[in-house]
Parts: C-alpha cells; structure tokens; sequence
C-alpha cells in the first residue's frame, strides 16, 4: 500500500515541487534576520514588522486571512524580569530565576526534597516543600518520548499537584553540554514571558553545574528562595493564512517568527537575528503555501500558522490552540518547522514525532519518492521534540511533528556542531550567502510532499502506544 502511495505522489505533486525557489527562501530569511528587525523579540516593533512582512507574503499566495479579523491574532501576554536568591545550610547564592508575574516580593520557605526527573513515579512527598528536579529526562527513554519527559512545564504541573511550594532544576553535565549555563543566562536577559491566560502554577528557580550537586546533597534541609520581579502586559501576533480545499479539513503547517531579539546588550552586535532559528522555517513554510497553490486540486484545506512567542515558551502555539481561528476537530495533521540548518544537500529524515501516529506513512511515502533515508535521531539528547510547537498541536491531540534534516553524513554532523556551538541563540546567527539555499529547497520540498500525500486518505490516527492517544 505505501510503495503504491508512493509511486504516485511525486506525478501529482509536481507543479507544486516545481513552484518552491531557492532564492526565495534565501531572500525571506536575509529580510526577516536582517537587523532592522532587531532580533525579532516577542512583542517587539521588529516583531510587528515580521507580521506585517508574512501577512503580505500570504496574501501574495493567495492565502485567505484565517486569523481573528484579517491574517492575526493578538496573543495577549505577561512578561516578568526577576531576581532571585536562594538560602540553604548557612549559605546564601544569586539563582537564575524564572518570574512568574506573581507578587513584586516575595520569600518561599520549605524544605528542600529531589525528586528525580520530575517523572510521576517518582516525585514522593513535596507537598509545602520546595522540590529539585534534574533538568533533561532518562537518556534510557526514546528520542520523542525522552523529549516529552524533559519537558519542565510537565513537571511543573505535576509537582503542583503534588504540593510543593517551588522547584529548583538542576543542571547536569548532560544538560550543560547541550545548552551551556552562558546560553540560559543570555536567555533570561530579556526576562520570561507567559500567556495571560495560562501563569504558571510555581515559581521556578535554575542553579549551573556545580551549584547543582552541592544543593542535592542539602535534601532534608530548610531553605528559603527569595524572588523579585517586575512585570509588564503586553501582546504579540501569529500570522494566519489559508487554502481553502474541497473539504474544511485542514493540514496545518506552522513555524515560529520571533527570535530572542537584543540580547546582548553593550555588546557590540547585541541582536540575535535567529537566521536558521526560525527565519529558514517561515521562509521554507512559505515556500510550501505557493507549491500548495500551484496545484490545481486540493482535496483538503491547508492552514499556515506564524507563531509568536516560541523562544519564550512555545506561547503562541499554545495560545492558539487554546484559541483556535478554525475548530480543532478540522486540524487532521500538524507539521511544524524549526531550525533548518542549510549547509549541505539533504539526504535523511527524522521523523520527530511522527513515528507516534500515521503521519510516518506518509514521511515515509515522501521519503522513498525522493531518495531519502528514514533515520533515527543522530542527538536525542537535544529533546527536540518537547521544545517546538508541534507540542502544542499535539496536545489538543493533533498528530503533530517537527521533521529533521539528519546529518546525510559527516560534513552534516560537521555543520550542525559548528552551528551549535558558534551561532544558536548567539548574534552570529546570521543569514549567509554561503548557505546552501538549494538544500533548503529541498527540505521545504520534503516538506510539502508530506502535505501532498495528506491532501488525499484517511486521517492520520495516533498510534495505540502513543502519549497522546
């Protein structure tokens, strides 16, 4: 059945293959990472100037406005910048802290108890405690699945049921090697951000690596967490766009629009551009809605979804799927895209999500048509899946998944480490002519084949074993 699914997709996807453009794609990610648009933070006025660039891409397509009165809809935000101190066992330490809009001051007393990963099955008594959790999750756990146990707002939400005042993430040296203790501090420059509608239930406090064994080893002790914060409303947009087919079922495809904004202030380059995270996949999302409006049939309708808020907590996909512009029982499929890194020609999937429901049938009917090898995750480790917004679909029980490029050999690998290490999250996150933008093509492609293949057929289920089901 799938090599037959196969053998017919590429034919009937050509026009829409054929009308997705390299420079394109190259010109989108240099306008949106430029720095005129200073970093494209949440609620910012180069965020605004990001909307109003997708939104008239959009009605260039053809896409009709699918937002709440025209292609947007205002996410309504609190932003929180916070300071904070913990006290334990006679000593007293500056903490990273994660504001929560809450009081301007407050202290938080309790007894400090570790709860493991933050796991349902081994939380333990924390109830009027204040629990340390490891950041990350098992490495024994699948890739998705271990993505989905490290998500922090899953444990914070567990441990609030559990009682406990407060929580404390520790890091490992797992975690410090994959996002650096530097890398979360440029994080909180600009403060965290929260939906309006959805605070989170705890404070959350973070301690580096070598901060974190001691403090594990104070369990039973009393210790007090003392946090200032001053908070601000404010609201930033998605940009919505759809293709209406013969039927109102819906094939969503999203990407995130902001990026961290001027986070490095009194640097002399303070902006973080997000050039490959995200610029590249709203370039290539858009390049799939004009492939989609080359064809000259769709059986089913395809929304395009421009999040805000990704980089502070996946806010706007959160928001809306909290708040959908079309029913939710209309969304048969979710593909999002983040970080697609086009420095060499693409060879490999990773299917990221997919694997839980019957969207792998249909990446696996792309990928043999073009060429492309199915392969597990090259860094788990990374958890990819929890941190992007086809978590949010997913939780309103969307099939959902961020597609991978892989490494198709070791100059991929080469390329992603360089990229990680040199440029994530940093203001050299820039667009760069030497970028391959005709591998770029070639995954917005890959992309788009997927789509294809869901305009026709049942709808995509989760799998029996699935989180989600």
């Amino acid at each position: 059945m799938l090599a037959l699914l196969a053998g017919a997709l590429l034919e009937r996807a050509r026009p829409a293959l054929e009308a997705v453009r390299p420079q394109a794609i190259s010109a989108t990610v240099r306008f949106l990472s430029d720095d005129l648009l200073e970093g494209r933070g949440t609620g910012t006025r180069g965020h605004a100037i990001a909307e109003q660039y997708v939104a008239a891409q959009m009605q260039a397509l053809g896409l009709r406005p699918a937002g709440e009165g025209g292609y947007f809809q205002r996410v309504k935000l609190c932003e929180a910048r916070a300071q904070g101190s913990l006290s334990a066992g006679g000593a007293t330490e500056e903490v990273l802290v994660a504001g929560d809009c809450g009081a301007p001051e407050r202290d938080i007393e309790g007894e400090l108890a570790f709860a493991g990963y933050g796991q349902a099955g081994e939380i333990g008594n924390v109830r009027g405690k204040i629990a340390m959790v490891l950041g990350g999750a098992p490495a024994s756990l699948p890739s998705t699945r271990r993505a989905l146990a490290a998500s922090n707002e899953e444990k914070l939400n567990r441990l609030h049921a559990a009682g406990a005042v407060a929580e404390i993430v520790l890091t490992t040296t797992e975690v410090e090697a994959r996002r650096p203790w530097a890398l979360l501090r440029r994080n909180f420059v600009n403060g965290q951000a929260y939906d309006l509608d959805d605070l989170p239930p705890l404070p959350v406090a973070y301690v580096g690596v070598d901060q974190s064994e001691a403090l594990r080893a104070r369990a039973g002790s009393r210790a007090r967490l003392r946090i200032t914060q001053s908070t601000r409303k404010l609201d930033s947009g998605n940009v919505i766009g759809l293709l209406p087919g013969e039927s109102p079922e819906a094939i969503v495809y999203s990407a995130h629009l902001d990026h961290h904004g001027i986070c490095a202030p009194g640097e002399p380059d303070p902006i973080c551009n997000g050039a490959i995270d995200n610029a590249t996949g709203i370039a290539e999302m858009l390049e799939i809605a004009r492939g989609f409006a080359a064809l000259p049939k769709r059986e089913r309708s395809v929304l395009f979804v421009a999040v805000t808020g990704e980089e502070r907590g996946l806010l706007g996909s959160a928001w809306f799927t909290r708040h959908p512009t079309i029913a939710p029982e209309r969304m048969i499929a979710n593909l999002n895209l983040d970080q697609l890194l086009p420095a060499y020609p693409l060879g490999e999937l990773v299917l990221r999500g997919a694997e839980l429901s019957g969207l792998e049938d249909h990446v696996r009917a792309a990928a043999a048509e073009l060429g492309l090898a199915i392969v597990p995750d090259p860094v788990p480790e990374q958890n990819f899946f929890s941190r992007s917004d086809q978590l949010s679909f997913a939780r309103i029980g969307v099939p959902s998944a961020c597609l991978w490029q892989g490494f198709s050999g070791a100059r991929g690998e080469a390329a992603f480490k360089d990229y990680r290490a040199h440029r994530y999250h940093q203001p050299s996150d820039e667009w760069l002519p030497s970028y391959d933008w005709d591998a770029a093509a070639q995954m917005a492609r890959a992309e788009l084949l997927v789509g294809v293949s869901l305009l026709g057929g049942p709808r995509p289920q989760w799998k029996p074993d699935s989180p989600f089901r």
